[in-house]
C-alpha cells in the first residue's frame, strides 16, 4: 500500500467503512474528534518562551490564523492530503484549518479548562459513536486497530465520501469502491468467511 496513493489509502480505510450508516457516523464524528484533538494538543505543557513567541503572532493575525501548538499538525495533515489529491486536499484543508481555528477560539473565549472539559465529553461521545457504528452497523472492528496510521486517513476519507455524495470524482469513486470490495473479499477470505 503506497502512502501517497489516494486509491490505496482510501480503499484500505474504506474496507472498514463500507456500511452507509457507519460512513455517516464517521462523517459527523471524525471532524469532532479532530477538533477536540486540537484542543488537547493546545493543552499540552510548553515553555513560556513558546508562549511569548506565539502571543505577538496571534496579536498581529487577530486570531484569524491561530498560532498554536495544534497549527503545525493541522497544516501537516492538509499538506499530506494535498499530496494524495490536490483538489480533495484543498477541501480538507478548509475544514481542518477551520477546526483548528474553532479549537483555538474556544480556548480563548471559554478558557482552557472549560474548552478541555467539553472537549473531553465530545471526544468520548464521538469515539463511542464510531465504535457503535463499527459494532452494530459495519460488523467489523475499526481500521486503526489493524493500522494506527489509518487514524490520519480518516479526515481525508470523510472528505472524499462527501465529495462522492455530491457526484464529483465518479471515476475515482468507482476505482476506490472496486478496490474496497477486493480488500473486503481478501479480509473475509483470511477469516474464512463467505464473500457477499
Amino acid at each position: 500500500m503506497a502512502i501517497f496513493n489516494l486509491v490505496d489509502q482510501t480503499s484500505s480505510y474504506g474496507a472498514y467503512h463500507s456500511n452507509t450508516v457507519n460512513k455517516f457516523i464517521h462523517i459527523v464524528f471524525v471532524p469532532l474528534i479532530l477538533l477536540t484533538a486540537f484542543i488537547f494538543i493546545n493543552n499540552l505543557p510548553h515553555s513560556p518562551f513558546l508562549e511569548d513567541l506565539l502571543a505577538p503572532l496571534n496579536n498581529v493575525s487577530k486570531g484569524l490564523i491561530p498560532f498554536a501548538l495544534s497549527t503545525p499538525l493541522a497544516i501537516a495533515l492538509a499538506l499530506y492530503y494535498c499530496f494524495l489529491n490536490v483538489k480533495v486536499g484543498l477541501v480538507s484543508m478548509v475544514w481542518i484549518l477551520a477546526a483548528n481555528y474553532v479549537a483555538f477560539s474556544s480556548i480563548n473565549k471559554y478558557g482552557l479548562e472549560t474548552a478541555t472539559y467539553y472537549g473531553i465529553i465530545i471526544h468520548i461521545l464521538s469515539w463511542v459513536s464510531q465504535f457503535v457504528g463499527h459494532g452494530v452497523f459495519e460488523g467489523r472492528r475499526p481500521a486503526l486497530l489493524d493500522n494506527l496510521f489509518q487514524v490520519f486517513i480518516a479526515p481525508f476519507f470523510v472528505t472524499l465520501e462527501v465529495i462522492f455524495m455530491f457526484g464529483f470524482f465518479n471515476r475515482t469513486r468507482i476505482e476506490v469502491e472496486h478496490k474496497i470490495k477486493q480488500n473486503i473479499a481478501l479480509a473475509n477470505a483470511k477469516q474464512g468467511k463467505k464473500i457477499p
